[in-house]
């Protein structure tokens, strides 16, 4: 937690530079604190229209206008409406294609990336070495 950080950063680099080490590394964990529900939205939302893109192909013309009063050219529009949703794809398409609820899969994009930004922060922090061993 934040309020444990001054302690522990006295500990492993020592009191000298505590104040200018504490700055640096809360210049990355509050933006982070910032960013990071926002790219996993962007990339929820992203992967929701994509999945509503699919989902729409599987149902015939006819049964999509008759659900939703329109073409499947204003698909934008009606994701935009929240008109148009998975479940209530999932309930139009026949039942014999057997098509899987990708709801489940919806975050796996933005998990990837959150993954890759954790790798970085790891390897940064197998970078930090204490202040003693860098005089030396």
């Amino acid at each position: 937690s934040t309020a444990n950080r001054p302690a522990m950063i006295g500990d492993l680099f020592g009191l000298k530079s505590l104040g200018v080490i504490t700055a640096r590394q809360l210049s990355v964990v509050l933006p982070s604190a910032f960013l990071g529900p926002r790219i996993v939205a962007y990339y929820r939302d992203q992967s929701t229209v994509e999945a509503i893109s699919d989902l729409s192909t599987k149902i015939d013309d006819e049964t999509f206008h008759h659900a939703f009063g329109a073409t499947k050219d204003a698909l934008p529009t009606l994701i935009d409406s929240k008109a148009v949703t998975i479940t209530r794809l999932l309930d139009l398409i026949p039942k014999e294609l057997a098509v899987q609820d990708p709801t489940p899969f919806l975050y796996d994009k933005s998990m990837y990336i959150m993954a890759g930004c954790q790798i970085v922060a790891l390897a940064s922090n197998f970078a930090l070495r204490p202040m003693d061993n860098l005089t030396s």
